[in-house]
């Protein structure tokens, strides 16, 4: 029944809403299938789904970014995802403690959050709050790199982060042959202060640590 009401949806979308819509994560799909079909009414169904499809064509000009909980079908999405090499260095299954960690409703309970862009799984983000600093992980859905919108994903990330913990220092750590990653992060207002090696992914590989100063006016 849901799959037959999501089509229904689909097909009277536009090509532009419809890509939108279909590329939502689950629980949005069917909390906009239940919207509509709260009425049993033809025209108000087809008057909700009118105005659907001209909400998720304004994402096009102004999209939106929204970060909350991890769930489990989006944990075991990510688990999947393969990044081009270099950057299959990030991959999950490469790190059998991090991809445990990552599958585990309860180990990931308060740390990991799905990041999401126009209703799509987007990225996520890892946070660790220790005194008064804050440690983030972050990663971007790997068909969404290089497209020039690591800004924007960090900055959703980094407001979120500065409205749920009161920490005064954000640090994040990224491995050294990952220059892209460096210039972001410096590029948005982290310092490097260390350079050293972790054990990860079955070895030794060196990372820079960096950090970024938060004032209280900011928050």
């Amino acid at each position: 029944m849901l799959e037959k009401r999501v089509n229904q949806i689909a097909q009277k979308l536009s090509p532009q809403g419809r890509e939108i819509y279909l590329a939502m994560i689950p629980a949005y799909i069917s909390g906009y299938v239940d919207y509509v079909f709260q009425t049993d009414k033809p025209d108000v169904q087809a008057r909700r789904i009118k105005n659907l499809d001209k909400n998720f064509r304004r994402l096009l000009i102004e999209p939106y970014f929204w970060i909350q909980p991890m769930s489990q079908e989006s944990a075991e999405e990510i688990a999947k995802w393969c990044y081009p090499a270099p950057y299959d260095f990030y991959d999950m299954a490469a790190d059998e403690e991090d991809l445990t960690e990552l599958l585990s409703a309860t180990s990931r309970k308060n740390t990991y959050y799905e990041v999401i862009r126009n209703g799509a799984l987007f990225g996520f983000a890892c946070f660790y709050p220790e005194k008064e600093q804050l440690e983030i992980g972050l990663g971007m859905k790997p068909n969404q790199t290089g497209q020039g919108l690591g800004v924007v994903f960090y900055q959703a990330i980094e407001d979120f982060a500065r409205s749920q913990f009161d920490c005064h220092t954000f640090c994040l750590s990224v491995a050294s042959f990952n220059q892209r990653a460096l210039t972001l992060y410096q590029k948005v207002g982290y310092t490097k202060v260390a350079d050293y090696y972790q054990s990860t992914n079955g070895g030794y590989y060196p990372f820079i640590k960096l950090i970024k100063q938060i004032s209280n006016d900011a928050k």
